[in-house]
């Protein structure tokens, strides 16, 4: 059983950093919300074809578990737009220079 959790955590963890990542590092926003999408689809998935019930001791993890990627892509896109601003700034003090 604590395997299981192991795993899980060390995954999601993976994750974060790989959408983390894509959200920093490329122009697209949409390139990092496909992890948080995936999650998202994988939930309804689950809990519509019946593999889950649907019951809300079930569904507080996924909603968990959504919530995180869909904050740290935020976060991760906001980070993009400030390094973008800073390597504006830095541009426009290099041309009045």
């Amino acid at each position: 059983m604590i395997w299981y959790l192991i795993i899980g955590f060390t995954v999601a963890g993976v994750l974060m950093l790989a959408e983390y990542l894509l959200c920093v590092k490329l122009q697209n926003p949409l390139w990092g919300g496909i992890i948080p999408m995936l999650i998202l689809i994988g939930t309804i998935y689950i809990f519509t074809s019946g593999k889950i019930p649907f019951t809300p001791r079930n569904l507080f993890p996924f909603a968990i578990a959504i919530i995180a990627f869909i904050g740290d892509w935020c976060t991760g896109r906001e980070k993009y737009m400030k390094l973008q601003q800073a390597e504006i700034d830095k541009m426009k003090a290099k041309d009045i220079a």
